[in-house]
């Protein structure tokens, strides 16, 4: 790797995080603080917010599979920009929502044109960053997940009225992320070799049928749909569950999610970086899903500084989920030039999940509060219970060079496409 592209490296990074900061974090995360106000200015209940909660995922669902295939053909520049600045579009759309039905398809497209930017953003990083270096870039740029959500969930109560409501919220955020879309396309790359890429010349059903004849990745699709699934049903639900089951005003809420959001930016720092130093994987993804299942739970029960202390711990242990992203661009038959199709594959199963998850847990919810605590704090356990059975793919187990290891040598050159 020349001394031009380790530097260029960092601005991808930066790129990454602030995707996943301000299109992913807040342009995802805001809402959940305004569904009363939403509820009551369209006429809804809480059973509708179940279901536009999960329109989000849904349109991930549909799409995921075809986003990786297509940044595995025609690389990220134009696949992850296109999606970001279509992202901040359909957050535009959305503030113009006046029904369940217009709300609905906005935030639909909205996951869509997520599906096209989440499983490429780690195929980026591992075109870019060595081996040895995919936990800390993962990492950084999950970070950035956390700190917009962490933003978000503890700016908006307190802007939203100075902004003149949640529709004009939304359409400052449709806008700044349809800037980082034309950043991403106007600056960002696609790494160039001395021979064509063997992803962008292998078709993209010839690359989605070669990971799907991988089994860790039907196992790392599993974990998917489980920890994505009870993070996506349980934060839709958990600051209802402050503000009108334990009677927090909705700043307070605001400030305990912030809490998790602000501890899983350290615990994504923290966890992936260690375990880059230790070689492996496993028994930081298992250890931490584990313990972040058991926090959520006693989230549900805690009050004052102790729950400020259960909420750090489970934002910071839940920073293990970042090494999921990190698996499939380690496995030999993958690395990083099939990982498009391979984590568009894990990404359909994660949002599946985040779309049967928040009906679900609503339904819980609606019968005893509690049910919907212990619901999401159960499917990270069982994710971290099925992590068990993958090869540990951690740099300790590999004895391969730096280069992706589905991928011919090739030397590389200075210059960008």
């Amino acid at each position: 790797m020349g001394t031009e592209q380790v530097s260029y490296r960092w601005w991808v990074l930066i790129n990454t995080f602030l995707i996943f900061a301000i299109a992913f974090g807040m342009g995802w995360t805001y809402i959940v603080m305004l569904v009363p106000p939403i509820l009551q200015e369209l006429g809804l209940n809480i059973a509708d917010w179940g279901a536009l909660w999960s329109a989000i995922s849904f349109g991930t669902v549909l799409f995921a599979i075809i986003g990786g295939a297509l940044g595995d053909r025609f690389g990220i520049r134009l696949t992850v920009g296109l999606g970001v600045f279509f992202m901040g579009g359909f957050l535009v759309l959305r503030g113009t929502a006046s029904s369940f039905a217009t709300l609905y398809v906005w935030m639909f497209l909205f996951g869509i044109a997520l599906a096209l930017t989440f499983a490429n953003v780690p195929k980026a990083l591992g075109m870019w960053f060595p081996p040895r270096e995919f936990g800390l870039a993962n990492g950084v740029t999950q970070a950035g997940y956390g700190a917009g959500a962490g933003l978000a969930t503890i700016l908006t109560p307190l802007v939203v009225d100075l902004l003149g409501g949640w529709r004009n919220l939304t359409y400052l955020l449709g806008t700044l992320t349809m800037g980082l879309g034309l950043l991403w396309i106007g600056t960002v790359r696609d790494r160039a070799t001395s021979v064509a890429d063997a992803g962008v010349r292998l078709g993209a059903g010839k690359a989605l049928k070669q990971v799907l004849l991988v089994k860790d990745i039907w196992i790392v699709a599993g974990c998917y749909f489980l920890f994505l699934g009870g993070y996506i049903g349980l934060i839709g639900y958990a600051p209802t569950y402050f503000v009108s089951v334990q009677g927090m005003s909705a700043p307070t809420a605001g400030v305990v999610i912030s809490i998790v959001m602000w501890a899983y930016v350290v615990g994504t720092s923290v966890i992936p970086t260690l375990s880059d130093r230790v070689g492996l994987r496993k028994i930081f993804f298992v250890s931490g899903m584990f313990l972040t299942g058991i926090c959520i739970f006693l989230a549900a029960y805690a009050l004052g500084i102790s729950l400020w202390i259960v909420a750090a711990l489970w934002g910071f242990m839940g920073g293990a989920a970042v090494l999921a992203f990190v698996v499939p661009l380690e496995m030999k038959e993958v690395g990083p030039t099939l990982a498009g199709s391979a984590l568009g594959v894990a990404a359909t199963a994660g949002y599946l999940g985040g779309f049967i998850a928040p009906p679900i847990c609503m339904g819980l919810a609606s019968v005893t509060p509690v049910a919907g605590f212990a619901f999401g704090g159960g499917c990270y356990v069982l994710s971290a219970l099925l992590f068990l059975l993958i090869k540990e793919t951690g740099p300790r187990v590999r004895k391969q060079p730096e280069l992706a290891p589905s991928a011919p040598h090739i030397e590389l050159k200075s210059e960008y496409r």
